[in-house]
């Protein structure tokens, strides 16, 4: 199985190859700039992606970095992120923050949600297609899991 780990920081995932914005660390595998878009991926080369702790700090906008995920994940590959709250007051605390988000957010690109029936897919062209199929808590932040469509 291929796993990208998406801003590897301080404690990496075993058995992934890691990324960040710079090569602070030796188990850092490449290093770029996520607003940087297109990413240095070949299409449909990851099984998994997980971004824990990342999205929040771009200035890109949620659909970019969404298509470039769900260009460089393989069908049916799972994207697992975990963003901060926007009931979460600790979520306004960090000033690289640009962003905060709500547990529906991603039904806008799930077709099998409502938000996306009424709203998603009329926001944009070709709307990057995902399955939610987790949202939770963690630390007071949430957790999701998208699949690939």
């Amino acid at each position: 199985m291929s796993i990208l780990e998406l801003g590897s920081g301080s404690v990496p995932l075993q058995g992934a190859v890691h990324h960040d914005r710079i090569k602070h660390s030796e188990w850092i595998d490449v290093a770029w700039d996520l607003e940087v878009i297109p990413w240095p991926c070949e299409n449909e080369e990851w099984d998994e992606v997980y971004a824990i702790d990342v999205f929040e700090h771009l200035n890109t906008e949620i659909v970019d970095w969404l298509s470039e995920c769900h260009r460089i994940l393989k069908v049916g590959g799972k994207l697992i992120l975990r963003l901060p709250a926007w009931d979460n007051e600790l979520s306004y605390r960090d000033p690289t923050h640009k962003k905060v988000f709500h547990h529906e957010t991603f039904d806008y690109f799930d077709p099998e949600k409502k938000l996306y029936d009424l709203f998603g897919r009329y926001y944009w062209d070709n709307v990057p297609l995902f399955q939610v199929t987790f949202v939770g808590r963690e630390n007071n932040d949430l957790r999701f899991e998208l699949i690939r469509r």
